[in-house]
This record gives structure tokens, sequence and C-alpha cells, in this order.
């Protein structure tokens, strides 16, 4: 892997991602086509295939937990900012209560 997962930007996750997606159908879709060409060698072109894709899919799952690690925290800040605004709002209501 290029980078360490946490020190790419959002935008940097997603592209990254993406690239190693692409290359991994790519080495799929060459594997089918050797597949295809040669149906007695096709046990071994997707085995190759495999092999050749694992780390790949290993990347972009190390990737893909950082996003999620990311989406879960910003969930969390929103939930903590949505309870803080109704405490706030329910003690601004009693107090406007209160006084009239």
């Amino acid at each position: 892997m290029d980078a360490d997962p946490a020190s790419l930007s959002n935008a940097g996750l997603g592209t990254r991602l993406h690239s190693l997606q692409k290359r991994a159908f790519e080495i799929y879709e060459d594997a089918a086509l050797r597949a295809e060409a040669n149906p007695a060698q096709a046990d071994a072109a997707y085995a190759r295939a495999e092999a050749e894709a694992a780390p790949l899919i290993a990347q972009a799952k190390a990737l893909n937990d950082e996003r999620v690690r990311r989406l879960r925290r910003r969930a969390q800040v929103w939930r903590t900012l949505a309870i803080a605004t109704a405490v706030v709002g329910v003690a601004v209501v009693a107090w406007l209560a209160a006084r009239g």
C-alpha cells in the first residue's frame, strides 16, 4: 500500500479504493478471457487471478475499514450535537414556560 489509510484524505481514500477495485476487476476480467480462450486451464487462470488480486483486496479492506471508522466517528459527533441541541432546547422551553 502506498500510504497509511489514516493519513489519506476522504477523497484520497475514495480515489485509492476505486483504483484498487478497478485493478482487481481487470485481473478477474483477464482471467475470464483466458478461461474462455482455454477452458482446460480455467481453474488455473482463476486461481492465479485470485492470488494476484488478494493483496489488492486486502488493501481495499484496510481503506474501507478506515472509511467506516471515520463515518462512525462523524455519526457520533452528529448524534452528540443533536442530543446537546435537544437538551438546550428543552431547557429554553422550560425556562420560557417558568417565566410566563
